[in-house]
């Protein structure tokens, strides 16, 4: 008889998915995301699924002992030991696509909100002050704006595309790699130039060694006065004692996060006292659909497991060779 497989599963999915999981394979369920408690349960696996939130640090890769590959529920993959996956010859699969539309929308969600702060004006509404709501405009169009897109890879890429040819926006955008022409209407510049001219600032790069508080005091000087800035990609991109300062010496419009370092921000934080900044918990990829996306990477490692190597399709792969 076949050994079904032993699979950590770190947190948990939707029902179907573990329904499946749990139907082809013996799953284990840790009690904690210590490293000492993944250490210990992920010994005898044969696989791990996990999302953000678990660290896999290589000394969590070498205590598997047989672990093969790793599915990982998300887009991206920073909390992964990637050199340590390599070396060790552990898979590791993703779903780089997986929640690329639900995240741009909500990031323009954001930005229309922080242009036109619709739930202070419903509140005063509700709260019966018609006239006075009405009074003042407010916001501006984004269409009259120049976006400035820092990352513009599947997610920036779209973002780029709902502003420039939904609404009409002047779009520029930095990214380290050479891109092919957009059917849009886009254009490259120097981070200098997104940092000094554009109304919105919208930051969608991975976080690596190079962006780790890619947006400084520094930058946030560079920023022009009414300046908006978004971060849906990883919190730790900003600075946020520089952010707290720019925000609360006036000396940008506004910011929107759905990401923060440190997260999630304890009830003192400094930040919610600001008035110009929207926080929300980390939830631009959470739609129906975009999770529903995300926990199919199940699928992928039980059919990574069940077939040869040179017969699973590389549609979800980051690309790491097997050395097993």
């Amino acid at each position: 008889m076949t050994r079904k497989p032993e699979i950590l599963l770190t947190q948990p999915l939707d029902e179907s998915s573990e329904r499946g999981l749990r139907a082809a394979a013996h799953v284990l369920t840790p009690a904690s995301l210590e490293e000492a408690e993944l250490c210990r349960c992920v010994a005898e696996c044969d696989a791990m699924i996990v999302r953000t939130g678990a660290p896999l640090t290589r000394r969590v890769l070498e205590a598997g002992r047989r672990l093969r590959v790793i599915g990982v529920a998300a887009a991206g993959l920073d909390h992964v030991d990637l050199d340590a996956a390599e070396s060790l010859g552990i898979r590791v699969l993703h779903k780089p696509e997986a929640a690329s539309d639900a995240v741009a929308e909500f990031t323009v969600a954001l930005m229309l909100q922080l242009l036109r702060p619709t739930p202070r004006l419903a509140a005063r509404y509700r709260s019966g002050d018609f006239v006075d709501a009405r009074r003042l405009p407010h916001g501006d169009e984004l269409h009259s704006l120049t976006v400035g897109i820092v990352g513009i890879g599947r997610i920036g890429s779209r973002v780029a595309r709902i502003c420039a040819a939904g609404f009409g926006a002047a779009v520029i955008y930095n990214d380290i790699a050479e891109m092919t022409p957009f059917p849009f209407k886009v254009r490259a510049v120097d981070k200098s130039e997104i940092w000094s001219t554009a109304d919105i600032i919208s930051l969608h790069v991975p976080l690596t060694n190079l962006t780790h508080r890619l947006v400084s005091a520094d930058v946030f000087r560079a920023f022009r006065p009414n300046a908006l800035l978004l971060n849906t990609a990883r919190g730790r991109l900003v600075d946020t004692r520089a952010l707290l300062d720019a925000l609360c010496g006036a000396r940008i419009g506004g910011a929107a996060l759905d990401v923060t370092d440190p997260e999630p921000l304890p009830p003192d934080h400094p930040l919610w006292n600001c008035g110009n900044c929207i926080l929300t918990p980390h939830v631009a990829s959470r739609t129906h659909s975009g999770l529903g996306n995300m926990f199919s990477i199940a699928g992928d490692v039980l059919a990574y497991l069940q077939h040869s190597r040179d017969d699973v399709p590389d549609v979800n792969s980051t690309g790491i060779p097997s050395a097993k």
